[in-house]
């Protein structure tokens, strides 16, 4: 599990103690699949940067090696019977896919919270990855198999000084995910498993079940002063499963040149909305200086 600290970049308001800032997770995309609707994903990423959001990477960016894939040709290539060139190949082909998907997150550099790792990736022949080298790209963080970031928001004084005040902050948990479940509700469920055991934290994301679902719970923190008075203090927890690009039923669809669907239509699983959510970050400072972030999520 990795930790990573986010510093997000607000302006002051005069309607609005600090600016509403987006999120967007993104993962599941499996460029390189026949089924993968690459035209929708740069329309997702084109509309994040028009409004100046902060990305956070859920795995499976690429579709050049399942893990079943990578562990074949580990034996090949261990046993002699891949050649090196052949293995150079593959290396060339994973790089020009991987460079395909650069080309349309070029815009987005710097403003990536991190990037988890998935299922699907390719691993190169010096021990990087195609998730490893995308997160150099991008200038962010690789935050393996799990990852928690903490987002805190800047507040500075009418000279522009930053403000000795606690920051608004709220933490990400996120993780590529594993498992499946014909129903909307399968990811939720495995989220709503892990949330007591990470009870700082406010949102928790998960991809792998290319589901756009969410759901919100409510915690409710009970204060009491030295003189006895109680106060309490609501807040959202956020719980997502973060989407994909990938389409399940293609009319026309060949395998081997002959009529046959992705593995989505030979498994019989039920088709997905494609596309991601965005998360809303809400930072405020109360006229007594205590700060906070109200979360909302969309789908």
């Amino acid at each position: 599990m990795e930790l990573v600290t986010s510093e997000v970049e607000t302006t002051r308001s005069m309607r609005l103690p600090m600016q509403e800032t987006l999120i967007m997770p993104v993962g599941d995309i499996q460029y390189g699949a026949a089924e993968c609707d690459f035209e929708r994903f740069k329309r997702h990423i084109e509309w994040g940067v028009q409004q100046g959001a902060y990305f956070i990477g859920m795995g499976d960016y690429v579709d050049f090696g399942s893990p079943s894939n990578r562990g074949k040709l580990k034996a090949l290539i261990a046993e002699g019977t891949l050649y090196d060139t052949a293995s150079d190949i593959l290396d060339g082909a994973a790089a020009e896919h991987l460079e395909k998907l650069q080309e349309v997150l070029a815009p987005t550099k710097g403003r990536w919270l991190g990037l988890v790792e998935g299922h699907h990736f390719w691993e190169f022949s010096d021990g990087t990855t195609s998730d490893t080298r995308l997160c150099q790209f991008l200038d962010a963080p690789f935050l393996g198999t799990c990852g928690v970031v903490e987002v805190r928001f800047k507040i500075e004084g009418a000279d522009g000084a930053r403000s000795h005040k606690k920051p608004p902050a709220f933490q990400i948990w996120a993780h590529h995910g594993r498992g499946n479940g014909n129903l909307q509700s399968a990811p939720l469920n495995k989220l709503e498993g892990i949330v007591k055991s990470f009870p700082s934290i406010q949102v928790f994301l998960i991809a792998h079940h290319h589901k756009k679902v969410s759901g919100k719970l409510n915690q409710v923190d009970f204060n009491f002063s030295s003189t006895g008075k109680g106060s309490s203090r609501g807040r959202n927890v956020i719980l997502a499963c973060t989407g994909g690009f990938l389409r399940g039923y293609l009319i026309g669809n060949k395998r081997g040149n002959r009529a046959q669907g992705s593995y989505v239509e030979r498994g019989m699983m039920t088709p997905v909305a494609l596309g991601g959510v965005v998360i809303y970050a809400r930072p405020r400072v109360s006229s007594t200086g205590y700060t906070d972030v109200d979360l909302d999520v969309s789908i």
